[in-house]
């Protein structure tokens, strides 16, 4: 088989796989390379497309044998589009945009969802342009577990539209504490100001974000808060150290997106617990 058949084939069959962009083409054109080699008849197209963050490939043959290596390269492949950017073909993770899953890196993220800041003037941006400027809200509500805010201008409550913001975006809270107390309905100010008056240090992730017994801004349990914490090790300072360690593997992306968030304050002197060794023990038992 000449490389310049093999070359043929991929990029004729680079056109079936119906993907988000052209991250994956090397991916892709690897899996069809090693089709090719397991016994792939190359008249034969394959396709494929995008699903749910993964690479999907569609192919069969009636040879079982030959079958079922052709279904270990395709499972291969969808396994490492997991990691891969769909965009630049970068490093990445899957992440959530609107409801929808997708494979990208850091950047390509924050580009498709990007970070809310406030500025000086007290403008709520997005990628440096202003959406909303605080003393144009004259109404507030927020959901009664923080999930969600709304804010309304004169204009948009006369259409009964809003601008909404979601707790799963950094800056949340920052945001939450900043729209003045007055706005919201009466029974949710007291709980709002509670709320920030109230807050405790974390000593998992090491911002001052602790409400009762989850943290706001790693969302951990205290050690206490629940009676497997006891059962399950042998004293604090080990679940404290696993749960930092959880952050900083940090599987789903979520630390990565949130090294932006300025909700919180840091607390000096947190401490880390774990060693690169506890680490790279910790990691053989995950992975």
């Amino acid at each position: 088989m000449e490389q310049q058949d093999i070359n043929s084939f991929i990029e004729r069959n680079l056109k079936n796989f119906s993907v988000n962009s052209t991250g994956w083409n090397d991916l892709i054109g690897r899996m069809l390379s090693e089709l090719l080699a397991a016994g792939w008849n190359m008249e034969h197209d394959v396709f494929g497309k995008e699903k749910f963050g993964g690479l999907r490939c569609y192919i069969y043959s009636e040879d079982e044998e030959l079958n079922a290596n052709l279904r270990k390269i395709t499972n291969k492949y969808a396994q490492l589009s997991g990691k891969t950017c769909e965009i630049c073909g970068n490093e990445g993770k899957l992440r959530i945009i609107n409801s929808w899953e997708t494979t990208l890196c850091i950047n390509h993220f924050i580009d498709q969802k990007p970070i809310m800041e406030i500025d000086e003037e007290q403008n709520i941006m997005y990628k440096q342009k202003s959406i909303l400027n605080m003393q144009d809200i004259v109404k507030a509500e927020v959901e009664f577990d923080w999930t969600k805010l709304k804010l309304y201008t004169q204009k948009s409550l006369n259409t009964d539209e809003y601008f909404s913001f979601s707790r799963q975006e950094p800056n949340y809270y920052l945001l939450l504490k900043a729209v003045p107390l007055h706005l919201f309905p009466e029974d949710m100010q007291r709980k709002i100001s509670d709320l920030f008056q109230n807050l405790k240090d974390c000593e998992v992730c090491g911002h001052k974000a602790l409400d009762h017994k989850s943290c706001l801004r790693c969302h951990h349990e205290p050690w206490g808060a629940s009676k497997y914490h006891e059962e399950e090790y042998e004293e604090k300072a080990d679940y404290i150290k696993e749960c930092q360690m959880d952050i900083f593997i940090d599987e789903d992306g979520y630390e990565e997106y949130f090294k932006y968030d300025r909700s919180f304050e840091e607390i000096p002197g947190h401490q880390i617990l774990f060693t690169p060794a506890d680490l790279e023990e910790y990691k053989k038992l995950l992975f």
